[in-house]
């Protein structure tokens, strides 16, 4: 089961330490609620908008333990009530999630401030935990290191399935990678849990919204697990050309780091 986190329980709160172990899902939004501050958390209520959070996959154990905390017995005084929503991952809407648990808030909401971002972390000047999921030279951790990122929380090896990929970008290593679709493929890369802010610094190394742009794609651990992570891509899907030796070594180190040989492919070679 899973469930959609908003204030308190998100990456750096105070509560946080209840999903330590629990599987980070991705970072989504959902619609129908309104979010107000409540003093040092916040609580959401039905309304006409859009919250922000952290989806975790969490046990039925996690869950009750949650339920105690958040003050959720079942009763018309409770302090929260448990619902279920649609979580989406991404501004085209094609990936989302049914049936996810929220805690919305119970009480009167009269004369509290609205938070209308809808993002609890922005308001309160965190940063927002994001997956990023990386491919070609960005398995790299030395490019990384190059290029600005300073922290990784988690490395979760993953493939993106019905993929494969291309050389058409051109850049300073001759022509650099993208990725297109392609029936029966896959592209293995990791899942990097690691705050949008670092991501924002491969933003210039990547020439955001000039080369390449984030898409958000869904991923597979090697457990068949799913993780819905931001990806650079290109929409110029024209043209194949033959990458230069360096970058093939460059991205060979990072995938042959945590793959080793197994995700090596007669066409990136």
């Amino acid at each position: 089961m899973y469930l959609f986190v908003y204030g308190s329980l998100r990456y750096g709160f105070e509560l946080h330490h209840f999903l330590k172990d629990s599987r980070y899902v991705g970072f989504g939004y959902t619609e129908g609620f309104k979010m107000y501050d409540l003093g040092n958390y916040p609580g959401v209520v039905k309304g006409d908008g859009v919250i922000w959070g952290e989806v975790y996959e969490i046990d039925e154990n996690l869950l009750r333990k949650l339920d105690e905390i958040e003050d959720y017995r079942g009763r018309e005084d409770d302090l929260y009530v448990r619902s279920k929503t649609r979580v989406y991952f991404d501004q085209k809407r094609k990936y989302y999630l049914d049936n996810v648990y929220l805690y919305v808030y119970n009480q009167d909401i009269s004369y509290r401030d609205e938070i209308e971002s809808g993002d609890y972390a922005a308001y309160v000047g965190m940063p927002r935990l994001i997956n990023y999921f990386a491919y070609a030279e960005n398995t790299n951790l030395n490019v990384l290191k190059e290029r600005g990122v300073k922290k990784i929380l988690k490395e979760i090896k993953a493939v993106l399935p019905g993929y494969k990929m291309i050389f058409n970008i051109k850049c300073k290593y001759g022509y650099c990678a993208n990725i297109k679709e392609f029936e029966g493929g896959k592209i293995c890369g990791y899942v990097y849990v690691m705050f949008e802010d670092d991501l924002n610094f491969l933003d210039k190394a990547e020439e955001h919204l000039i080369r390449y742009v984030r898409e958000t794609f869904k991923v597979v651990d090697e457990n068949g697990k799913e993780y819905f992570a931001l990806a650079y891509v290109s929409d110029y899907k024209e043209g194949e050309e033959k990458p230069s030796d360096e970058y093939v070594k460059a991205i060979l180190e990072g995938i042959r780091r945590g793959w080793g040989d197994k995700c090596i492919s007669t066409g990136l070679l």
